[in-house]
């Protein structure tokens, strides 16, 4: 399935796309840094950091609720 497929199906969870090749568990967020360029990084509470897309950002708020 393409990924596209899949975080359609994954929607009504707790699952938010957040760049064209990545979907993260919104209970794995531990926030949300703007870099330098103008642009988000979402910070999992692993540390990892994944950059977000301009496109999926507003709904990656809304689900986080800022």
């Amino acid at each position: 399935r393409s990924l596209a497929v899949l975080g359609t199906e994954l929607q009504s969870g707790p699952f938010c796309r957040i760049h064209r090749s990545t979907i993260v568990n919104v209970h794995r967020v531990k926030a949300l840094e703007a870099m330098e360029d103008g642009e988000y990084a979402v910070v999992l509470k692993s540390g990892e950091r994944l950059r977000l897309s301009r496109r999926f950002r507003k709904s990656l708020q809304q689900r986080l609720g800022l």
